[in-house]
Parts: structure tokens; C-alpha cells; sequence
């Protein structure tokens, strides 16, 4: 869900950006046109200087566009910081564009919207009343303040206030709508018991990443002799042992940059980037490690597992890599269990022996 925010800030960032760039357009045509220039009595003494700050900011925030993943805390930080930016652009721009009566006064909706989007109510409140506090300062460097121009100031004020008022209230509403959402759409994907995501997100994930092309690692792995502890221990210690592995594979794939997922019944996936053979040994010696220190609620002292392990590259795309990995993994259980068995040829068996559960064989 915090994924999918930082997304939708990062479009809304691309919105305001895109319009600074159409504002910049607009007060180079007035401000470098003759008719426009004259007719709306504009300043020219710092336009420039604020015309260079201003391309040199909005450079910057589109690299960072380019460069910076949404979730980056430094993008978010070069982005919010254009709100800063909006309402000191705006402020110079009044100033030289009439002052109270300028045209361009307008702009101030859009950097309330914007600091409401990010900041909700407090965002409203705060650019509401920023807004009110430069705009009283250009009203009081006014050097002829007429009742017309009073009467302007007023009504500008009041409707900063209004569409503060109401843009928090859209926001918040269309954040509670996306929280509601993004809450119905993790339970679709996500198997309630261990956590993992489920088999339709793996299939989804494999169709994801045969598109992209980029090589990847799919490890498909089973609980040995599950029927069995459910036999001898209840489906009670079974799901215990499932939630159990589940936040196991959760922890170790994020940790490699991996996805796990739960395939179905004692069947679980791990989707992994495409490590090197020395990577893939760290990453079942810790795997197995910490499966080893596993403890449960009941008199069970030990679970183990085995692994079918196949490389999208070693295979031509249109064999079946599933099919692949799920050979391989049988082939591991065939071959005693408690191992992973890679496509190619490399065994890994874990060197911590079953316990109790062996005894059932």
C-alpha cells in the first residue's frame, strides 16, 4: 500500500511539474512580449533572475525524475521542497505583475492543492495561511491602496480559505477511497495465514518478469512429510508451521530482493534477481540456518524442506520454468529431502538433520 502512495505522489509530482513548465511559457510570453508587457504594466528588473532560479530547479526535479525511484526519501524531499519553491515563485511574480490586482494571482489555488495532497488538513491550514500572510505583505507595500484594490484583496483571501477548505476535504476523501482500496486489493492478492502473496500474484509475477526479460531465479520449495505432522500433530500445528515458513521466506527473499509467495497447500515460490552461485550458497545457508532455529507450540522440534531451484537464463523462453523447478523439486524429495537441487547439477542439502519428523518415515 505504501508502494502504491509513493506512486501516486510521483504521478502528481509529474503534474505539477509539467504545469511549472507551462507557467514558465506563460510569463515569458508576457513578460519578453510588447502588447502583454505593456498592457499589463509589468516589471521587468528581477524577472530574469527569477526566470534562471526557476529553469535551474525545474531541471533538477526532472532528473530526478529520471534518476530517483519514488520511494527514494531524497526525491521526495527535492519534490515537496517545490511547494517552497511555488509559493516564492508566486510571491515575486505578484509583486511584479501588479501586485494585488495581478492576473497570475490564480496560481495561489495550485500551491494550496499541492501542499494539500501531501500534508492533508495540516497542508491546507498551513498554505492557506502562507498565501493570506505574502499576500498581505504585497498588499501593504501597495503605494496607493484604493477601496477597489481592498475590496480585491478581500475577495482573494476569502476564496484562498475556501479552496483550502474544500481541497482538503477532496483529499482526504480520495485517500480514504485509495486506502479502502488498496486494503480490499492486498486481501485479494495475499494468503491470509502466512502472510506471502498468493498463487494468483505468483502467476502474475511470472508474467511480469518473462516480459520484462531480465534473468531470474524461481525456487519452488515444499514442506517435507506435511501430511504427516498434520496427521501426527493436528491441522492446528500444521497451519503453525505454515505461518511459521511463511514469515521465514518473507524475511530471506526481501532480504536477497526476492518476492515469496505461497503456491498452494505446503507449497511455497521464491522469485529471486539473478545471483551468482555464490550469492544463491548465502542465501540457502541463512535460509536453512534459520529454518534449523524454527520452534513451535507443540512437542515438534524440527521442520524441513526441499527445493527445486531453476535460472530463467539456462532455458529457452518458451520452456516452461515452473514445470522445471517443480521437477527439480520432487527430485529433491525423491533423493531424500531436506535439500535444494539446482538445474545445474549443484546440490545443496542442509546439514542440520531432522529430528522427530524422520521418525515418521
Amino acid at each position: 500500500m505504501r508502494l502504491s502512495l509513493y506512486l501516486d505522489d510521483y504521478e502528481t509530482e509529474k503534474v505539477f511539474s509539467y504545469l511549472r513548465w507551462i507557467f514558465l511559457v506563460v510569463a515569458v510570453i508576457l513578460f519578453y512580449s510588447p502588447f502583454f508587457s505593456e498592457l499589463l504594466e509589468l516589471e521587468h528588473r528581477t524577472f530574469p533572475i527569477l526566470l534562471v532560479v526557476g529553469i535551474t530547479y525545474m531541471i533538477c526535479t526532472q532528473i530526478a525524475f529520471l534518476k530517483l525511484k519514488p520511494q527514494n526519501p531524497y526525491f521526495r524531499l527535492l519534490t515537496k521542497a517545490g511547494i517552497i519553491f511555488d509559493y516564492i515563485a508566486v510571491i515575486w511574480l505578484l509583486v511584479l505583475s501588479g501586485g494585488v490586482t495581478s492576473p497570475l494571482f490564480p496560481i495561489f489555488y495550485l500551491i494550496i492543492m499541492h501542499a494539500t495532497i501531501y500534508w492533508y488538513t495540516k497542508g491546507a491550514f498551513i498554505s492557506s495561511a502562507s498565501s493570506t500572510i505574502g499576500y498581505t505583505i504585497i498588499l501593504l507595500t501597495e503605494q496607493n491602496i484604493t477601496p477597489l484594490i481592498l475590496t480585491v484583496f478581500a475577495l482573494n483571501v476569502a476564496f484562498i480559505w475556501i479552496v483550502g477548505l474544500f481541497g482538503s476535504m477532496l483529499v482526504l476523501r480520495e485517500r480514504k477511497h485509495l486506502k479502502q482500496k488498496e486494503i480490499y486489493y492486498e486481501l485479494m492478492i495475499t494468503d491470509y495465514l502466512t502472510g506471502l502473496y498468493n498463487h494468483r500474484s505468483f502467476q502474475e509475477e511470472m508474467k511480469n518478469q518473462k516480459k520484462e526479460k531480465e534473468p531470474f531465479i524461481l525456487v519452488m520449495s515444499d514442506i517435507d512429510h506435511f501430511k504427516r505432522i498434520n496427521d501426527r500433530y493436528g491441522h492446528i500445528a500444521g497451519d503453525e508451521v505454515l505461518a511459521e515458513i511463511g514469515k521465514l521466506f518473507k524475511e530471506c527473499s526481501n532480504q536477497a530482493c526476492g518476492e515469496a509467495f505461497r503456491y498452494g497447500g505446503e507449497e511455497f515460490a521464491i522469485i529471486l534477481p539473478n545471483l551468482d552461485e555464490h550469492e544463491m550458497n548465502v542465501f540457502f545457508t541463512d535460509l536453512y540456518a534459520k529454518m534449523n532455529a524454527l520452534t513451535f507450540n507443540t512437542c515438534m522440534s524440527n521442520v524441513t524442506m526441499s527445493f527445486g531451484v531453476a535460472y530463467s537464463e539456462h532455458h529457452r523462453e518458451d520452456e516452461d520454468l515452473l514445470a522445471i523447478a517443480d521437477c527439480l523439486l520432487y527430485e529433491a524429495k525423491k533423493k531424500g529431502k531436506n535439500q535444494a537441487i539446482f538445474d545445474t547439477g549443484v546440490v545443496y542439502r542442509n546439514s542440520y538433520p531432522p529430528r522427530q519428523i524422520s521418525s515418521l518415515i
